[in-house]
């Protein structure tokens, strides 16, 4: 139906070698041909303690590699928005105009899933309950939640529940996780415990970095707790 490319982030590479496959998987069943762009950051650790010409650098490897592509779909909300918003911003005209051409064409994987033609013919079924944690970015920058949440309905047999306080973060920010350690883990116990209100024992988030932080948290605190990216619940969905 339609050649995408899919990045799979670096961390993402090195932390859940096997989400790239979950999200080919899904992307494939809905009749797409699939190219992965893989190895590349996106520029933002870079970025977020103020080193731009190393964000720069590292983020021009990555728009090279996406630029024959009209649609790159990525696994990673705070990558994408890092790509969209930021990334252009780091080059004078014209060279900002060219790169935020190629910027554009990335979407998050959960709003190009929900806007798929192809979504109908997918048959999801997966009995049980999740609890969903949205990431700052997908929720903020991306204003993911509605195709999030339009995904998750059509899995048959699925109960998610919604923490209190939904809104709040995760505590892991990045680099704000290693710069305020006591303050991180403050807001991830506050996560944790919300999350686990619910009764859910699998988190559900269409970002990893905020389910690593919160998965080595809960298991440093003895909570019994399970994360699943997007990619893999829709993986695990698939008839």
């Amino acid at each position: 139906m339609a050649s995408v490319a899919l990045f799979d982030p670096c961390y993402l590479q090195a932390l859940r070698p096997g989400d790239a496959g979950d999200a080919r998987r899904v992307l494939e069943a809905l009749g797409d041909t699939v190219t992965l762009i893989d190895g590349r950051c996106c520029g933002q650790p870079a970025f977020n303690s103020g080193f731009r010409a190393e964000a720069r650098t590292v983020g021009r490897q990555l728009l090279k590699a996406a630029r024959a592509h009209t649609a790159i779909v990525t696994t990673s909300g705070s990558c994408t928005a890092m790509v969209r918003h930021y990334l252009p911003g780091l080059w004078q005209p014209p060279r900002d105009a060219a790169a935020a051409s190629i910027a554009s064409r990335f979407v998050d994987f959960a709003t190009y899933v929900a806007r798929h033609p192809g979504l109908d013919r997918l048959g999801l079924r997966l009995p049980g309950v999740v609890v969903l944690h949205e990431s700052c970015h997908s929720r903020r920058e991306l204003r993911a939640s509605a195709a999030i949440n339009a995904i998750l309905r059509r899995i048959e047999g699925l109960e998610v529940r919604q923490p209190a306080f939904a809104e709040e973060c995760c505590g892991f920010g990045g680099t704000f996780a290693v710069k305020q350690p006591e303050t991180s883990v403050e807001i991830m116990r506050a996560r944790l415990e919300a999350l686990g209100a619910t009764g859910a024992r699998v988190v559900v988030s269409p970002d990893y970095s905020c389910l690593a932080h919160l998965q080595s948290g809960a298991a440093g605190l003895g909570i019994q707790l399970e994360a699943w990216t997007l990619p893999e619940l829709l993986a695990r969905a698939l008839a």
